[in-house]
This record gives structure tokens, C-alpha cells and sequence, in this order.
């Protein structure tokens, strides 16, 4: 899931007052990182309650994914109602509190940093990816993809707790997630599969391998078994785009295999996109702007696996050191900074060559 508009650096407290944390979150404010908020406080005790908290519509804004970053607004009872329905799935967790390393200005970081832990009454630790965590009973850990690099790292850290639920909704699983599940199995792992413009579709646990749909969520066309195509969806929680109406169904840019009426398989994109920390890039508009500045170079963007993010992508270029070197400063001078390739590299020549 994308992201709020630009967000503004704020200076926070060590301790943050619920009410403080609700208006920065609201106005785009930084993720208070080094802060602990006890959400308790804001006396929340029903949807109804958070409902009255939050103003109308909220913006987030997508990465551009096919084409101009876009603002998608989201109504009040959109958000409460997937708060709620995400502090209902997750009622088996019964965290003491939580650890937040998403962002909160993205809808992900929003829906699980500030609105579920305000419907849940407990306190939110909002720390850095190599911060230890909290000695809490029972923790719930809002992630990102680095989140698992560190907690490879620090087996006895995650053995300290009567029960660790780690939630992921940035992009798949990155190579060090499978290994730290295979060495903790009692780690719970919550995953959701959606985007900004349709909040949740689909969700899983560490138990399943197939993706099931959000209790207010349908597939847009009939259910076919072995079908696939694109995943089209129709949904109350829809957001609707800047200037717009709420569209009655949306359809991603994920591939999906319909296994059952209600459940589906991820395949693959139906695009040349890259989740990079839950921001989708198009990769086939990095071409085009990489080659519109260094034509003799021909850059070329490839997918590749990433241990710490998951997934992210290089380019290949064609002409020697010298044109590598003018791919790369194209990149840092016309790219946003979260768009920055891995690496750029110079292509094999190829045999006939």
C-alpha cells in the first residue's frame, strides 16, 4: 500500500501525548520514531468513538504506478471499518502493546500504528527496524521488509515472548522472513494483500498459502477455479480519486489464480512494477526516463530478489564504465530518491557480439 502526500519532519518527545500523535498522523506529520504513545488515553472504547476522532476524508497519495502520482481519498468509515475488521482478525494476538515500523503516513502504517492500537487501548512503540524490542508478554509487530533482517539477527530477542504476531503488508515476504519462521514457529504472521485505492482485499496467516478475500470484499467477475487474469474486486472500502466519485470495483495490478469462490493465489504483476518498502515504481517509466537522458546506453530495469526488502530491481546498461556512470547520475538527479535502483551495472556483451 502507497502512501499519504510528502510528509513534513517533526521533532517528537520520547513520550507522546494519543491526541498529538492522531493530528500528526492526520496531517502527513513524520513517523515519531523514538516515541511511545499509550493509546489508552485517547478513551477510545468502540468504532463508533474513533469515528468521531477523525475528520471526513483523509488523502493518501499513490508512487505513480502506470503513471502521475495520484491522491486517493478515503472516507472516515472506510478506515474505521478495516480498523475494525483488522483488530477482529487479529483478536487471537491479544498484544500488550505494539512495535511500529511502518510509516504512518502510509494507509498500512495508518490502519495498523495509530488506528488499531486507539481501537485496542494499548501502547505503540514506534522504533527504528534495528531497535530491540520491547520486553512485553505479548508484542505485536507492525513491519516492513527490514524488519526481518533484524530479527534474524537477534533469535534470543524473539524467543522472549509468550506470543510475537508480526503483521507484513509491504510486498512479498523477503527471503529472511521464511528463515526466521523456520527457525520460530510459534511466531504468528498476519499478511495483507491490498493497495491505497482499495484498502484490504486479501489476507493470510502463517498457516495458509492461498489468499482470502476480506469479509466485505468480492471478486468483480464470477469465481472460475484455475482462472487467471488480473484480481478485480468490488468493496465498500474503495477510495475514490481526487476530483472523483467512489468507483464501484477496482481492478490491481496483480495476477491472481482463482482457487475457490473466495480465495485466490498470487502469480505475478500484469505490469513491469517493483515494490520497493510498499511503494510501487513503474519500471517500464524508469526506462523511459533513464533512456530519454542516456540513449547510446540503452538502460534496461530488471526485477531482482532482495534479502532485506523483499524485491527490488538494477539496471543493465550497454557502452562501458562511462555510460554506467552517466545512467547512475541520471538516476540520482531525475528519480526520486525511493526509486533509486539497487545497483546499475554494465550488460555482458553477448557471444555474437
Amino acid at each position: 500500500m502507497a502512501g499519504r502526500p510528502t510528509p513534513r519532519t517533526v521533532p517528537r518527545p520520547a513520550r507522546l501525548d494519543p491526541q498529538e500523535c492522531l493530528d500528526g498522523v492526520l496531517s502527513a506529520q513524520e513517523t515519531p520514531v523514538g516515541a511511545v504513545v499509550d493509546w489508552s488515553r485517547l478513551g477510545v472504547r468502540d468504532p463508533g468513538d474513533l469515528l468521531a476522532l477523525l475528520p471526513a476524508e483523509v488523502p493518501f497519495a499513490t508512487s505513480g504506478t502506470t503513471g502521475p502520482p495520484a491522491v486517493w481519498l478515503r472516507g472516515r468509515g472506510q478506515l474505521v471499518a478495516e480498523a475494525a475488521e483488522l483488530a477482529r482478525a487479529l483478536a487471537g494476538a491479544e498484544p500488550d502493546a505494539l512495535v511500529v515500523h511502518a510509516p504512518l503516513h502510509h494507509l498500512y502504517g495508518m490502519l495498523f500504528g495509530a488506528l488499531l492500537p486507539a481501537l485496542l487501548g494499548r501502547p505503540a512503540h514506534y522504533t527504528h527496524t534495528t531497535d530491540p524490542l520491547p520486553r512485553s508478554a505479548r508484542l505485536l509487530v507492525v513491519a516492513v521488509p527490514s524488519s526481518w533482517w533484524r530479527f534474524d539477527r537477534a533469535p534470543a530477542e524473539l524467543s522472549r515472548h509468550e506470543r510475537l504476531t508480526v503483521t507484513h503488508s509491504t510486498g512479498p515476504l523477503p527471503p529472511t522472513a521464511h528463515r526466521v519462521r523456520d527457525r520460530h514457529p510459534g511466531i504468528g504472521l498476519f499478511e495483507v494483500h491490498g493497495s491505497t485505492e482499495t484498502g484490504m482485499v486479501g489476507r493470510r496467516t502463517h498457516e495458509q498459502d492461498d489468499w482470502t478475500l476480506a469479509p466485505d470484499v468480492s471478486l468483480a467477475a464470477p469465481a472460475v477455479p484455475g482462472r487467471q487474469a488480473l484480481l478485480a474486486v468490488r468493496s465498500p472500502r474503495l477510495a475514490r480519486p481526487a476530483g472523483g466519485g467512489f468507483p464501484s470495483e477496482h481492478v490491481l495490478d496483480d495476477v491472481v489464480e482463482t482457487v475457490g469462490p473466495r480465495t485466490y493465489r498470487l502469480v505475478g504483476r500484469g505490469g513491469k512494477t517493483v515494490n520497493i518498502n510498499g511503494r510501487r515504481a513503474d519500471l517500464r517509466a524508469i526506462e523511459t526516463t533513464l533512456r530519454a537522458a542516456v540513449p547510446t546506453a540503452a538502460p534496461v530495469c530488471l526485477l531482482v530478489d532482495d534479502p532485506v526488502r523483499g524485491e527490488w530491481y538494477e539496471v543493465r546498461t550497454h557502452g562501458g564504465p562511462r555510460a554506467r556512470r552517466a545512467v547512475e547520475e541520471a538516476a540520482l538527479r531525475l528519480l526520486p530518491a525511493w526509486q533509486a535502483p539497487r545497483a546499475v551495472r554494465t550488460a555482458a556483451r553477448s557471444p555474437a557480439a
